[in-house]
């Protein structure tokens, strides 16, 4: 019988850098195929196999429910047709094709090390045995390392390291797990590492160690335990490490960084480590071990025995070791928890370069390898609210695996987020792709990184934008930048009211399309975004309804008198909240705290003065009500980090009751927070704190709820979702999601989509691309 079909393949997907290319030449020699298959320039994967019919769709089949763990498809075009004659002498992989202009890349991201790496990394015999850098096919760098498409080590940083015959040989074979490893290396022929003191001057191990000079991982280990910082070059930047025990070490690295109160990330040994000082579940404890190793937000448990200065919240955020070094440095302490944090200052891109890391004065030694960083990224953050995983910051791990939607662009369309948390997301065809976390636009550092990013990203994935979106305030550095891009590019820019992007990435978690008659209630909360009346929006709810987005609901106006100045000093919230009230005592009160702020009773008099003549902005902010909730219950005086207020008030609220059972009042679709604040000024001295904190957050749970159910039981709306950055609030969404779940309805909030400020690129290019398909 002769050969006389030909099955043409392409697939779409992650199904490069993921051990594909293997996998389909071992299940075509499986089933006597002959021909090839080679990655393309545009991302997919081409494989053209000729043979018997039966042969054929069995090969099909394995294509389809076989592949590797890692690989995921978006579509799978099959073209049947004769055998052209063409003599293919067996089955081959064949060189990649090049970049090409139709844009459909999938960059795969970073991942873990395997458990065959890892076996191996502790194994005496193996030739790899105690090497930093050990990878295959199934984990390690990818998006870190990446230059451009098609993913070969060519277009990789490991293009500088030449291969030893030994890894040549596994690199060539088909059949081994390193086949096509773009990663591959080993001591030989690999990064190394070195150890330097803050001066850059090389450390070598004492001699009683042991160890010598070639092992500086054990030196460096032995300083960690000694209460050193280290300053460490991983995946994607620089990380500091020290002891997660050490109040003192701790102390001097938050000064260091600038970072007097956020939180920390620690990494733990393993999950009986973590179960020291955190409880988690079978769904944390999932996603803890993932291939992403994200950090985790886990709640602390009784026995919590870390430092007090890693977190001052009732949750801490945990990762797992996810790179060979890690568990190597692990393997050499008794520590079973380290502070593991971004090598920056507060707020500031990662560090990536040797030399930026080098100028950090309060490091005190730097373990480093000689692999370059091309695209720096920080860890990702996961928190689990109401069962459900949420991601906080899409970096390591996620990006920039694409996010499918249910629609088809013919233009792409670049956004830029908006002051915080800021990311970049590509829309293009059925897919966007966001890059990493990129911080705050606070500093020049940050916005160069910015602009290098865009430039990066955009010749990575080969687009050219035709729209440019970006966030409604006129004055922040990513506006400008949008203007400067589109001028650049010759294209328009398109505006995005910041909220209505928060909306928009509940669609994309739903799987709504613009012209398809669905329909959303969106409840958006969070700590600023500039409105349409050129005031702060926070509390918002929307009617989504195609292109149409309407505010039909929003908390109280509230004065923020003196702008931002209102976030950092919650005082002046209380005092624009609370000045007109006809509740007794307010302006003793006021004046008794008056010490809080910079300038003092000078400045409690412009406050009040601001107030009386009304001259301020006003605000529906969630997160300023919450803050002055904070602010009157003696929790803070004055923000430390983007959020802390609110987050200290959850913390404080858990295991509370409702003592004040308060019913929302709700007058022309907008919740009364001024009632709420007044509560809770009468009652300070009746009831335990705690238990006042958590009635604050019934109060408000159930005021959103009550709103956005009315405004769905008048159009006829079935779901309700929540995002913006109270969504990570566990109290808020989880009692909401109980009101609207008892009314039958469905509730939906982000979950692959971060639900702050860092999915806002994300919402921008879909609500864009919405707009102007309408």
């Amino acid at each position: 019988m002769s050969m006389n079909m030909r099955y043409t393949v392409t697939i779409h997907g992650r199904v490069q850098g993921v051990g594909f290319r293997p996998f389909v030449y071992r299940i075509a020699i499986a089933n006597n195929l002959k021909g090839y298959v080679r990655n393309m320039g545009d991302g997919s994967v081409e494989i053209v196999v000729e043979g018997y019919e039966h042969d054929l769709e069995e090969f099909i089949h394995a294509l389809r429910h076989d592949k590797p763990p890692l690989a995921a498809y978006e579509c799978i075009d099959v073209k049947k047709g004769e055998g052209s004659g063409e003599l293919f002498a067996n089955f081959s992989i064949i060189e990649s094709a090049d970049a090409s202009s139709t844009v459909e890349p999938s960059i795969p991201p970073d991942l873990a090390i395997c458990d065959e790496c890892l076996h191996e990394l502790f194994n005496m015999h193996d030739r790899r045995h105690g090497y930093f850098f050990i990878t295959c096919i199934n984990c390690g760098p990818r998006f870190t390392m990446i230059r451009a498409l098609p993913y070969d080590r060519a277009n990789t940083s490991m293009a500088e390291f030449s291969l030893c015959d030994d890894c040549l040989k596994e690199y060539r074979d088909p059949l081994n797990r390193r086949f096509h490893n773009e990663s591959i290396a080993c001591h030989d022929c690999g990064p190394r590492l070195y150890l330097v003191d803050r001066n850059g001057k090389r450390v070598v191990a004492a001699a009683e160690d042991g160890d010598g000079d070639d092992n500086p991982i054990a030196t460096a280990s032995r300083l960690i335990e000694q209460g050193y910082i280290i300053a460490v070059k991983g995946i994607g930047g620089f990380h500091l490490i020290t002891s997660a025990y050490d109040d003192d070490v701790i102390s001097r690295l938050r000064k260091g960084k600038k970072r007097e109160s956020k939180p920390l990330a620690v990494m733990a040994r393993d999950v009986d480590a973590v179960r020291e000082f955190a409880v988690m579940d079978e769904v944390e404890e999932s996603i803890l071990r993932s291939y992403a190793r994200p950090i985790v937000l886990l709640r602390k448990s009784n026995n919590y025995n870390l430092s007090p200065l890693v977190s001052n919240l009732y949750t801490v955020g945990v990762m797992l070791p996810y790179t060979a070094l890690h568990h190597l440095i692990f393997s050499m302490i008794s520590l079973n928890a380290l502070v593991v944090t971004s090598a920056n200052v507060s707020d500031e891109p990662i560090i990536a370069e040797d030399d930026e890391a080098l100028r950090l004065g309060f490091v005190d030694y730097l373990l480093i390898h000689n692999r370059r960083i091309l695209n720096p990224c920080d860890d990702s953050v996961v928190i689990v609210n109401s069962s459900s995983p949420m991601i906080v910051r899409r970096a390591r791990g996620y990006v920039p695996s694409p996010i499918s939607i249910d629609a088809y662009s013919s233009r792409c369309i670049l956004a830029f987020g908006a002051h915080l948390n800021v990311t970049i997301s590509v829309l293009f065809k059925d897919k966007i792709v966001a890059s990493q976390h990129l911080g705050d636009m606070d500093s020049l550092k940050a916005y160069t990184n910015l602009c290098s990013t865009v430039e990066r990203f955009c010749k990575m994935l080969n687009v050219r934008p035709d729209v440019v979106a970006c966030d409604l305030h006129p004055s922040i550095p990513t506006t400008s930048l949008a203007y400067t891009i589109a001028r650049e590019y010759g294209c328009t820019v398109e505006r995005v009211q910041h909220h209505h992007a928060h909306a928009s990435t509940l669609l994309i978690e739903d799987g709504k399309r613009a012209g398809r008659g669905d329909m959303m209630v969106c409840i958006v909360c969070d700590g600023n975004g500039y409105g349409y009346d050129g005031n702060v929006w926070g509390g918002e709810v929307f009617l989504v309804d195609g292109s149409r987005y309407e505010r039909v609901a929003h908390l109280m106006e509230q004065p923020m008198i003196g702008g931002d100045l209102a976030a950092y000093y919650p005082l002046r919230m209380v005092a624009g909240i609370l000045y007109s009230s006809s509740v007794d005592g307010v302006e003793d009160y006021l004046y008794s705290k008056c010490n809080t702020l910079p300038y003092g009773r000078a400045e409690m008099d412009a406050i009040l003065d601001i107030a009386r003549k009304g001259r301020y902005m006003k605000t529906t902010s969630t997160g300023r009500v919450l803050d002055a909730i904070s602010f009157l219950l003696g929790i803070v005086d004055r923000r430390g980090y983007e959020g802390e207020p609110a987050m200290l008030l959850e913390s404080l609220a858990y295991g509370g009751d409702d003592m004040l059972k308060l019913e929302p009042r709700i007058s022309n679709c907008t919740l009364d927070t001024r009632y709420l604040l007044e509560e809770i000024f009468c009652n300070m001295k009746r009831f335990y704190v705690r238990d006042l904190a958590y009635s604050a957050h019934m109060y408000i749970a159930k005021g959103l709820a009550a709103l956005a159910l009315d405004d769905a039981m008048r159009h006829g709306v079935d779901v309700i979702g929540i995002s913006g950055g109270v969504a990570y609030n566990r109290i808020i969404t989880h009692l909401i999601k109980r009101y609207v779940e008892e009314h039958g309805l469905r509730f939906i909030h982000n979950s692959i989509i971060p639900a702050g400020d860092a999915g806002l690129s994300i919402g921008q290019a879909y609500y864009t691309y919405i707009n102007s398909n309408s």
